[in-house]
């Protein structure tokens, strides 16, 4: 009789396991693994920065890129709705940055089905829930998982299934573990008080790790084609705790679904507006906003104008922000470029301090399927465009500086290298011209300067034939100023040294000179001068220099004779390096 007992008790859980080890194989005919692929121009500007880290030899670095490249993934499971139409569940933030997404499907043996060009079709970013669909509605599947139709219990047994990441490689993982709370809520933000709340959620201790995002929470069930029905979508885990894993419960997953599914509303005014306050209402903040209009645009928006925005973030913004988006872009590449983008949005809307005075003058809709809406911002216009982008309304152009002008980019590489050909700072100068001395003629000109900064000196000649013979030194200060593609230094400087020069008419009181009539004496010489250097980015170091120098002769080092005033306009060719 015992026998007969220890035996029928060897069989149960022997049956048990093999239904056990059925069960969880068959999971995978309706758990895939989610890959998402990024939009072509962010791809384009990641494949810069790739190609100069393998320049600089930093391969880890552009592997790195590599890696990112690929895309993100994570999980999503097998609905089929009452009319046998299939979809995928999964979490919003594993399809958040997508342009293309496929679901991948591995079986026991290693076999591997795959579908390309998944459609998003709902989402909801509060809840962290998206649902797709199969290229032009189709339908592989007969049947998806189940739904449990009750809430979990605290301590009862539940099942995580998903495709974590190994490295850079994604798994097949099926972890058990227990109920620890059955619901649970918590704020978004421990130091607003004013935080959403998020959750509900169900608390469990089921094996999540990064790649299980949008995997079903399982629980033992009878009757199913699997032996597990779906309980919860797993979104996220806590930091620094132990086995804090959180699902989604069912329940707000077939509210998703419901409205998801079921009858559109006519007229999506009402749902921009909510949209449109909420977007007001977090611009009204004392602090800095970028990170909260990164929530409000759309993919196509971040891509199309990252590239831009991160060059511009670079060059103005403070280096908070700029530590903020660097941090972030290290993290996220894209997430990054949201926040750049976003900065480019708020530095346009805002004044030197306090909050962004804004509202919404009109709301018009466009050709496009969305809505064209102007706001009110300090007593200006700014003009933007809103698409909805898969259930939620989102910024597809903002203003000229986030409208995806390609230009944009183009003219800043163009301006970056003018400012690169344009020099106006230069170590040596050399330069030579024709001067004219009113009160003696023509005579030819030049000068050697040393310069750092804005100052400066050096050298300067004047030679008029047999009559006259200038030579100084010369200590000035420079000023230069960029306008595009053209450069103006103007600057000032005084010279001392020697002058050849005639001796004044004995007959005559005018301050004039006459070397036919009178020998030349030396006199000391002081001048001051003032002039302007002319560049432009054509040819780099070649510039232009009209000036005036007034000269003042003290008594002569050889005679008694007054004082005797020159002056001078010299215009020059130079070079600098």
């Amino acid at each position: 009789m015992f026998r007969r007992i220890f035996l029928a008790v060897i069989i149960t859980f022997a049956a048990g396991a093999f239904c056990f080890g059925q069960s969880a194989g068959a999971l995978r005919d309706y758990v895939g693994l989610i890959n998402q692929t990024f939009h072509p121009d962010i791809v384009a500007y990641l494949q810069k920065f790739r190609a100069e880290f393998d320049k600089r030899g930093n391969k880890d670095a552009a592997k790195s890129i590599d890696n990112y490249l690929k895309g993100s993934s994570g999980s999503g499971f097998i609905y089929v709705a009452q009319d046998g139409s299939n979809y995928i569940i999964t979490n919003h933030h594993v399809i958040t940055q997508s342009y293309d997404i496929s679901v991948t499907f591995e079986k026991q043996d290693g076999t591997k089905i795959k579908y390309e060009g998944l459609e998003i079709i709902a989402a909801d970013e509060d809840m962290d829930i998206a649902l797709l669909s199969f290229p032009k509605g189709g339908r592989p599947f007969t049947a998806g998982l189940s739904f449990l139709n009750r809430a979990v219990n605290e301590g009862e047994d539940v099942y995580s299934a998903g495709f974590p990441g190994l490295g850079a490689t994604s798994l097949w993982q099926f972890g058990r573990g227990v109920v620890s709370n059955a619901r649970v809520e918590f704020p978004e933000d421990d130091d607003d008080e004013k935080s959403r709340i998020m959750g509900p959620y169900i608390q469990h201790t089921a094996q999540i790790d990064p790649g299980n995002s949008g995997g079903p929470l399982l629980v033992a069930a009878q009757g199913v084609p699997t032996g597990y029905a779906v309980a919860g979508i797993n979104t996220l885990s806590a930091r620094f705790r132990q086995a804090a894993n959180f699902s989604i419960p069912v329940t707000q997953v077939n509210a998703f679904l419901t409205a998801a599914l079921g009858p559109k509303p006519e007229d999506e005014r009402p749902r921009l507006d909510a949209r449109l306050d909420v977007f007001i209402q977090g611009l009204s903040v004392n602090r800095a906003v970028y990170e909260h209009i990164a929530d409000y645009l759309s993919n196509v928006c971040t891509a199309e104008n990252a590239e831009y925005a991160l060059t511009e973030m670079l060059r103005n913004a403070n280096r908070t922000v700029q530590n903020n988006i660097i941090h972030a872009f290290i993290y996220s590449p894209v997430d990054g470029m949201g926040y750049a983008v976003a900065w480019t949005i708020e530095n346009a809307l805002r004044q030197k301090s306090g909050k962004i005075a804004i509202s919404v003058d009109a709301a018009t809709p466009n050709s496009k399927g969305g809505y064209t809406v102007s706001f009110t911002v300090n007593n200006g216009t700014i003009s933007s465009e809103w698409v909805n982008e898969y259930g939620i309304w989102r910024i597809s152009a903002f203003g000229d500086f986030a409208a995806g002008d390609k230009t944009l980019v183009e003219k800043r590489e163009q301006a970056d290298k003018d400012a690169e050909r344009l020099r106006t700072d230069y170590g040596f100068q050399v330069s030579a011209g024709y001067a004219h001395i009113f009160e003696i003629g023509p005579a030819f000109g030049t000068e050697f300067k040393i310069r750092s900064g804005v100052s400066g000196g050096g050298l300067r000649f004047y030679i008029s034939g047999n009559d006259f013979l200038q030579i100084q030194g010369s200590v000035g200060f420079y000023f230069p100023i960029r306008i595009k593609k053209i450069g103006l230094t103007p600057y000032i400087d005084t010279g001392a040294g020697f002058a050849k020069s005639p001796a004044p008419k004995q007959s005559d009181s005018s301050d004039s000179y006459s070397s036919r009539e009178n020998p030349s004496e030396l006199s000391f010489a002081l001048s001051f001068q003032g002039g302007l250097m002319f560049t432009t980015a054509a040819v780099p170091g070649l510039y232009f220099q009209p000036a005036y120098q007034y000269n003042f002769l003290p008594n002569s080092l050889i005679s008694e004779d007054d004082d005797r005033n020159l002056h001078v306009l010299f215009f020059g060719i130079g070079y600098g390096f």
